[in-house]
């Protein structure tokens, strides 16, 4: 059962589109590393402002994943950054996790 998560959010300076598409990309490498972390999804807010979203069954499996991908991915990708990312810990509520990619 999904029971937390962490939600990351990540503000570009402008003109880094690419960047940022590449940054994503990694992301989702570092996650598909991770087999217990049951949903990732990598969204746009506004024109430079973009978030990732990851769920696990358990803390432990969310610290792995957070030891291994977005904030050590993030200070590769640090000058892309308008401001520091954030990374909150979060407890599910109520999930629904899609079967297979659409």
């Amino acid at each position: 059962m999904t029971t937390v998560g962490v939600l990351a959010r990540f503000d570009f300076k402008a003109g880094h589109d690419e960047d940022a598409a590449r940054f994503f990309s990694e992301g989702r490498a570092i996650v598909e590393g991770q087999p217990k972390t049951t949903g990732w999804f990598a969204f746009r807010l506004g024109p430079t402002t973009y978030c990732a979203f990851a769920s696990f069954t358990d803390a432990a499996d969310r610290a792995a994943l957070l030891a291994a991908g977005g904030p050590v991915l993030s200070r590769k990708f640090g000058h892309l950054f308008a401001t520091p990312p954030t990374f909150d810990l979060v407890d599910i509520v109520e999930a629904r996790i899609p079967l297979a990619d659409a």
